[in-house]
């Protein structure tokens, strides 16, 4: 073996180490991305049903209980607002829209549904456009059957 043939093996075993150490190196950084985002959305989940000024909201919603409207409005905005901190997560593709409906959907279509969550509020606002858009993304969700494949972060 010549020190060209030499040269050659030990480019191509370079060459090959290299490759394999991006794969290696990329496919760390996906499924450490993917950690974080269910991480980050698992906060989320937890901010929304544990967040007190939430209560009486989810107490009452299912039923569109007329207590809705005494709840304070800047509560109430809270409210609505999270759910479009969702749809701007949706929409930067950070949270998969699957994820999204399946998660916040139910949520959202009873809030668009209440008159006594919106008192004192003006839905058609302006402000509330992002929320109006999610609610109407969620009735298109809504009239599709539940997702056959698994879903993922």
């Amino acid at each position: 073996m010549d020190l060209s043939m030499v040269k050659d093996v030990s480019i191509v075993v370079a060459g090959v180490a290299a490759v394999g150490g991006f794969l290696a190196g990329l496919s760390e950084y996906v499924r450490q991305n993917h950690a974080r985002r269910a991480e980050y959305f698992t906060s989320l989940r937890r901010r929304f049903l544990e967040t007190p000024a939430f209560q009486p909201i989810l107490h009452c919603l299912a039923d569109d209980d007329p207590a809705l409207a005494e709840v304070a409005i800047q509560d109430r905005r809270n409210f609505l607002g999270f759910f479009e901190e969702i749809q701007l997560m949706v929409d930067s593709k950070l949270v998969k829209p699957a994820i999204a409906d399946i998660m916040f959907g139910r949520y959202v279509l009873l809030a668009d549904a209440s008159k006594h969550l919106w008192a004192g509020l003006d839905r058609e606002d302006r402000y509330w456009a992002i929320f109006r858009r999610m609610a109407s993304e969620q009735r298109q969700f809504a009239r599709q059957s539940a997702p056959t494949r698994r879903l993922r972060f």
